[in-house]
């Protein structure tokens, strides 16, 4: 790396990149284009066309890319027109690690809307930590009629369903 590069590293901020309507994938090739690090979380989802199944990636959080830039980076993608609003993260290190968790937990389950059994312990609206997994330590809500457990992205405010064995939980006080 050469000293610019360097000091580019540094200057660089992590942005939620909120993004035109069905954009998200153009978005990320032209971060990519740049060369800025970016992540476009993504699940496959089966439709049909024409009596035919086929396969497509869906943006799971739609109208956001998430992305490291420096001035310059963000400058030259907020030209491509593609770009609603860059908004700077706070908490970078937080962020990473809800959006690792996330992304494990898609790999696991690749339908996010996938239904998990009936929990026989836990109630609507309950609050619970997990406790073992690979969404360990996470916390949410339990979902109305399954067990399934919101993870919530704090800077986006948005949540992702993602099926939780209730063997996998425990009740805790809500923060």
């Amino acid at each position: 790396m050469t000293v610019d590069e360097i000091e580019a590293a540094h200057k660089s901020h992590w942005y939620v990149l909120h993004v035109k309507p069905r954009t998200e994938k153009i978005t990320a090739e032209w971060l990519g284009h740049y060369k800025a690090l970016h992540h476009l979380p993504t699940y496959l989802k089966v439709r049909k066309v024409q009596r035919r199944k086929v396969r497509v990636l869906m943006p799971l959080f739609p109208g956001y890319v998430f992305a490291r830039m420096d001035q310059w980076q963000r400058r030259a993608m907020l030209e491509t027109n593609k770009i609603v609003r860059a908004i700077c993260v706070p908490r970078p290190r937080l962020m990473i690690h809800q959006l690792r968790q996330i992304s494990r937990a898609v790999r696991r389950s690749p339908m996010p809307e996938a239904l998990a059994p009936k929990a026989e312990t836990f109630h609507t609206g309950e609050y619970v930590r997990v406790t073992s997994g690979p969404f360990f330590g996470l916390k949410g809500y339990i979902e109305r009629t399954t067990s399934r457990l919101h993870l919530n992205v704090d800077i986006l405010g948005q949540s992702v369903e993602l099926a939780i064995s209730p063997a996998d939980v425990e009740r805790v006080a809500a923060d």
